[in-house]
């Protein structure tokens, strides 16, 4: 007893490196000859070992000494799924998929096929195929004879559809799916909604009872709560810190009225609410820290602001005696301090979830054309180390003057143009005759990533276009679009933005009506900031409220919220395309189908 005792109080990852190696010497010593390969099943439950303890690669090194040969059918698709646990664990879930066994394979091994079809949704849902991982783990259920199991899978998909994004609920995927399929996503969905009228909650769920009597999720209708709190009971005092003299002015007034909108909207619920106190950071580091000592003064309990990069960090390196709710970002690698949450509109963001989408589409080879400057520098630093996470790589990059008009130099070094004409004018000077020809793009790229704003885009689409870039899909920066008519000009362009910015229909599209018409005449380059003020407000409330913990995801009109670890909110966006003049949202990538 006192020996696994001390093996529990041990820190985790000694702990499982300890059971790692204990399989190793077990292995080694029924071996005999082969202590150096060691017995495959000993090697593999030593890598499963890790992989629980949350270590690929040192389960990837326990495989290594794996060799194929030795193995029996249960071996081998043990190992098979091995590696795709391992891929999946080191972020390759692409890589993953194409690494599980097919159903057919799975047939001269029937005692496996639980675990393969777990493993599968859970790379379904890694990659964001919400249908998809649903409906694996549905037809899971029936290869499952136990009533413990089938309680255990249910909690598993539950669990799943509770922390992955949900904004599919009005795809064309879902509408075909099975009705377990999509009852389970639908409650899930309702489950989180937080932009409509908590009465109405009731009413949605008996629809949903409605929809789908005797259904398995219905035992889950008592876990969802109310929603959202307006306020953690005690939360009295709420400081909005924004620069509206200087600069900035324009952009905070829109931080402010989104804020301010939700603030109203909550007490015409009737639900408890903050006092609010608005305070102007003006445009000096000395301006920002006496409003952040006046707003204290004045007994605030959570400060919500700096709006700009250079504030926040300022900011920062006082000591923070209240949360605060920053709405931009620390430089990376600067040490965030404790009581900052870090959250804005970053164009990293949409940077990332580019690459995301890319490689879930299995385009793999990217060129990447960013304008100088610090801006362009983040956003081509973000979408190729985000890339290479995944599995791919940027194979050229360039940079373009955005004063200028005329992109073709940039252009045609980024599709190695200028490579094809100089090969032919060799050849031409060793024939000496003069031949037809016709530049060729390079072949070694599956997808153009531009960073750009909507005019510049105006210019680089058409242009990239003449210059050959033929079927690749080309993905830019949500600045592409600004709400209005997309011209012509920017027909093809994909871009991952916020739901506030691309959904036709949902809470998202209603509650962007309802803010435009409060605010009229507000600029279209503040459009999203309203959606910054508002979701503002959510997060102070899911902070309070220790609603909002690392894995968790709350759907809001700016993306779906999520914490990281260091304090770093994320977004997950919505990935849509330009065609005839309408912004139309992407279905599932096409790897995930």
């Amino acid at each position: 007893m006192g020996r696994s005792h001390s093996f529990l109080m041990t820190p985790p990852r000694f702990r499982w490196s300890v059971l790692a190696a204990v399989l190793m010497v077990a292995a080694c010593a029924t071996s005999g000859s082969r202590a150096t390969a060691g017995d495959p099943d000993s090697l593999m439950s030593a890598a499963e070992a890790d992989l629980a303890g949350g270590h690929p690669a040192e389960a990837r090194q326990w495989m290594s000494g794996v060799r194929p040969e030795d193995l029996n059918a249960f071996q081998r698709m043990r190992a098979q799924l091995l590696q795709a646990e391992i891929l999946l664990a080191e972020a390759r879930p692409v890589e993953a998929l194409q690494s599980l066994p097919l159903a057919v394979e799975l047939r001269a091994v029937p005692e496996l096929a639980p675990r393969a079809e777990a493993d599968r949704a859970h790379v379904l849902f890694r990659l964001g195929d919400v249908v998809g991982g649903a409906r694996t783990l549905v037809a899971r259920e029936k290869l499952l004879a136990d009533p413990a199991q089938v309680d255990a899978n249910r909690e598993l998909l539950w669990n799943s559809l509770r922390s992955t994004d949900l904004d599919v609920t009005a795809s064309t995927r879902l509408m075909k799916a099975d009705p377990v399929t999509r009852g389970w996503i639908e409650l899930a969905a309702l489950s989180r909604s937080v932009w409509f009228d908590p009465r109405d909650r009731t009413a949605r769920l008996a629809q949903w009872r409605a929809a789908y009597p005797g259904h398995p999720a219905e035992a889950r209708l008592q876990e969802i709560g109310a929603p959202v709190d307006s306020a953690r009971k005690g939360l009295r005092s709420v400081a909005l810190l924004l620069p509206l003299s200087g600069p900035h002015g324009g952009g905070a007034e829109a931080v402010r009225d989104g804020f301010l909108a939700a603030w109203y909207g909550a007490r015409a619920l009737q639900n408890a609410t903050p006092t609010v106190g608005v305070y102007d950071s003006g445009a000096t580091a000395e301006s920002l820290l006496a409003a952040y000592r006046g707003a204290l003064d004045a007994g605030a309990e959570f400060v919500v602001g700096p709006l700009t990069r250079e504030d926040v960090a300022t900011l920062s390196a006082s000591r923070l005696a209240v949360p605060v709710l920053a709405l931009n970002y620390l430089d990376p690698g600067r040490q965030a301090p404790f009581n900052l949450f870090q959250w804005g509109l970053a164009s990293e963001d949409e940077a990332r979830q580019a690459a995301e989408r890319a490689v879930a589409d299995r385009q793999f080879r990217a060129v990447a054309l960013v304008p100088v400057g610090d801006w362009g520098d983040r956003v081509l630093r973000a979408y190729k180390e985000r890339l290479e996470a995944l599995g791919g790589s940027v194979v050229e990059w360039g940079t373009y003057d955005p004063a200028e008009r005329d992109h073709s130099e940039p252009i045609r070094r980024l599709l190695a143009l200028n490579a094809s004409e100089e090969r032919h004018r060799a050849l031409t000077n060793v024939l000496g005759v003069q031949s037809k020809f016709e530049p060729r793009r390079r072949e070694d790229v599956d997808v153009v990533f531009i960073a750009a704003r909507p005019d510049q885009a105006k210019l680089l689409g058409p242009q990239l276009r003449f210059h050959r870039s033929g079927e690749l899909p080309i993905y830019a920066t949500a600045q592409v679009y600004d709400g209005d008519v997309p011209g012509a000009d920017l027909n093809g362009l994909r871009f991952c933005d916020m739901p506030w910015m691309v959904a036709t229909d949902g809470g998202a599209a209603a509650l962007r009506s309802q803010l435009k018409a409060l605010f009229p005449g507000r600029p279209r380059d503040y459009t999203r900031l309203l959606a910054l003020g508002h979701d503002a407000y959510l997060l102070v409330q899911l902070i309070e409220g220790g609603q909002l913990q690392p894995g968790s995801f709350f759907p809001a009109i700016s993306g779906t919220l999520s914490l990281r670890a260091d304090g770093v909110i994320t977004r997950g966006l919505s990935c849509a395309e330009i065609r005839n003049g309408a912004v139309k949202v992407l279905d599932v990538p096409l790897a995930s189908r």
